[in-house]
């Protein structure tokens, strides 16, 4: 990420503190001095960080007593489904038996308010012990403000999937790790698959060949949760992160710094293309479909497919428990080799940089305990996902398939801008909306406007 772009998004984020505040932009999170002694605090809170990284790495391998005195701190999330609520539950219960001393403080908000809520409380001198981050991007923004505290050395780390540690580094150090890995696909009914007589598709002719014989049987092909733009979005980003993304780490990035244009990126174009080659299997009113729609249309057997994320899994199962459910790659080209699993590290968790070395220490006490083989067991059975530690779990079979996917046949976007910012990712999807309502595609229509409304962000 390039730090221009990171010191206007921080400079935007400190704007919003201080507004909230009206006037408090002076002080720093958890302390009543001005900005002018901010340097040597902070110098001072990553040293009691440090020291308190270290025994709370000690205690945990040798499973030592907590250290004296009471300490209250606080998980902030926005976790409000039912098996993600009991698992933060099972983490609390676990913790506060392991560390009487220490009370565990759960506050659980709405995904909307989330950022909001967060950001005012790292502002009001009320910031939680841990909270969650969406992306390496976030991470960066975040940590440069200085809210972040290093991790490094924490023995959680070693259990933690390597692959996915990249994700959570900043300048190789690490400052916060993904709780879970997060799949990319087609999730399909299994029994709808089997009663019509067709397979995986590996090809695009294959997955042309299947949609065909699902409509002549008078089944719905894909159920298309259009109606919300954020559910949309994966119909076209399961065939472009393989053929734009992967080849290109950059490709996001080019497009939102405008070194490269849509109308110039052929490879774009022909994602583009086949996205909107299976319009005719989107059913009738896809633009009218919301994403508990296509959810209780594949669980039921009204529709055979949906193009999503592994988090589905469990909103199937939500409209029928006893659907079974599958899930494959999303074929891009007539070469089955490029036929790619797409997986990517899921939100992650970190410190926030506290300068008390009693909380900081208990903070990283919770942490180890979040990430261990107990609590990650609960992960994956109570909250249907697919934990980042490694180890064998019981988890549901469409996630087994994901993770169980080999390297040589997957993409895992670890360590690299996978979206782009929600104000350009808004404006591109907002285009494609507009020009997929019909029953042709104009493309070069399609580039121009994206690249004019591109242009005219500053």
């Amino acid at each position: 990420m390039k730090k221009s772009m990171l010191k206007k998004i921080g400079i935007l984020m400190s704007a919003v503190m201080c507004v909230s505040l009206a006037g408090g932009c002076g002080k720093s999170a958890g302390s009543s001095e001005s900005q002018e002694t901010g340097n040597d605090q902070e110098t001072n809170s990553s040293q009691d960080a440090s020291s308190a990284n270290a025994d709370a790495a000690e205690n945990d391998e040798e499973g030592s007593a907590p250290a004296e005195g009471e300490v209250t701190i606080t998980w902030l999330n926005h976790y409000q489904e039912a098996g993600k609520q009991a698992w933060v539950e099972k983490c609390k219960e676990v913790f506060e038996e392991k560390y009487p001393n220490v009370t565990l403080n759960i506050e659980t908000v709405g995904a909307d308010s989330y950022t909001t809520i967060l950001q005012t409380k790292l502002a009001s001198d009320d910031a939680p012990a841990i909270f969650d981050l969406a992306s390496n991007y976030d991470l960066s923004v975040y940590d440069e403000a200085g809210h972040l505290a290093d991790l490094t050395g924490q023995p959680c780390l070693e259990r933690v999937d390597s692959d996915l540690l990249l994700e959570g580094q900043i300048d190789g150090v690490q400052k916060g790790i993904p709780i879970e890995i997060t799949g990319y696909g087609v999730f399909y009914n299994e029994e709808v698959f089997a009663e019509n007589g067709v397979e995986i598709p590996t090809t695009l002719s294959e997955m042309q060949a299947v949609c065909e014989t699902l409509s002549a049987n008078g089944v719905q092909p894909f159920a298309a949760p259009f109606a919300e733009q954020w559910a949309f979005r994966y119909y076209l980003r399961a065939i472009s992160d393989i053929t734009c993304l992967m080849p290109d780490h950059s490709w996001n990035e080019s497009k939102m710094d405008k070194t490269s244009t849509f109308s110039e990126d052929e490879k774009f174009q022909e994602a583009v293309e086949t996205y909107f080659s299976f319009h005719e299997y989107w059913g009738e009113d896809p633009f009218g479909t919301s994403w508990e729609d296509a959810q209780a249309m594949v669980a039921n057997k009204e529709a055979a497919m949906c193009i999503h994320g592994s988090w589905a899994v469990d909103g199937f199962l939500s409209h029928n428990p006893d659907c079974q459910i599958g899930v494959f790659p999303m074929p891009v080209s007539e070469d089955a080799k490029d036929t790619i699993m797409i997986k990517e590290p899921g939100q992650q968790l970190v410190l926030y940089n506290n300068g008390d070395a009693a909380q900081m220490e208990a903070a990283y006490d919770l942490y180890n305990t979040i990430y261990s083989e107990e609590c990650m067991s609960a992960y994956a059975e109570e909250a249907h996902q697919m934990p980042s530690v490694v180890g064998s779990y019981n988890m549901l079979p469409a996630l087994k398939t994901i993770v169980e996917y080999p390297a040589d046949s997957s993409f895992m976007e670890a360590g690299i801008t996978r979206t782009m910012t929600s104000e350009y990712e808004d404006i591109l999807m907002e285009i494609l909306i507009n020009h997929s309502m019909g029953e042709s595609f104009d493309m070069d229509g399609f580039c121009q406007e994206a690249d004019a409304a591109f242009a005219a962000v500053e």
